[in-house]
């Protein structure tokens, strides 16, 4: 009895050891992994943002010229666009709060609201495969699967890009955009990994006509 009983140890623990050497093997692709699965995520919660359901907010662009037409001045409305980008901000710190909460619930079947409320409910933002990740397909019956959860930091910050530059002859083409970054952890079997994730948001490209005057140059 006890013959077979240290047999059955022995096994155990090669059986264990394997599959602790093999889990600290993979790390750096569970790591890879659920960095574009986070990424993928955070896209998807910026892309139904306040932003993308409201009108685009008019005359951001401020454009002085003198008396032969010229531009002496391009300039934003930054009272519009900070109030823009702290309502993006917002919307997506509600998001994610009711997220964490388990609280938020789907107000239609589209993919978008079911998926956000999946992982409110389970907090799990993806399942891998070992046998994926061990590129062993046929194996995916019997090898164990790793789910990737998330930990919000409530860390969601905005800044402003702009961008003034002569555009083709006699042109100026204006860009604004809103950089949202969100800081997340992911927690993964026996570790976690921080994540910062930058998402840049469209607000504006316009064309008008006119050179850039020298101060945007120099």
């Amino acid at each position: 009895m006890k013959k077979w009983v240290v047999i059955f140890l022995v096994i155990f623990i090669i059986i264990v050891s394997f599959g602790i050497t093999s889990y600290m093997k993979l790390i750096p692709l569970i790591k890879d992994y659920g960095e574009m699965e986070i990424n993928r995520f955070n896209q998807l919660i910026v892309s139904h943002c306040y932003f993308t359901r409201q009108s685009q907010y008019e005359d951001l662009v401020i454009i002085e010229r003198n008396n032969q037409g010229e531009i002496q001045l391009i300039d934003f409305d930054m009272v519009k666009v900070n109030s823009l980008a702290s309502q993006v901000v917002m919307d997506i710190e509600n998001t994610y709060l009711s997220i964490e909460n388990g609280m938020y619930k789907k107000t239609e079947n589209s993919y978008y609201q079911e998926r956000i409320e999946e992982v409110s409910q389970s907090g799990i933002i993806s399942k891998i495969s070992m046998a994926s990740l061990l590129h062993l397909p046929l194996l995916n019956p019997i090898m164990p699967i790793i789910s990737v959860r998330y930990k919000h930091l409530s860390q969601v910050g905005s800044s402003i890009v702009k961008s003034i530059e002569n555009y083709g002859v006699n042109h100026v083409m204006v860009e604004l955009a809103i950089e949202i970054t969100i800081n997340m952890t992911m927690v993964y079997p026996f570790f976690e990994q921080y994540h910062s994730h930058k998402i840049k948001i469209p607000v504006l490209l316009e064309i008008f006509q006119g050179q850039v005057p020298l101060v945007y140059t120099q």
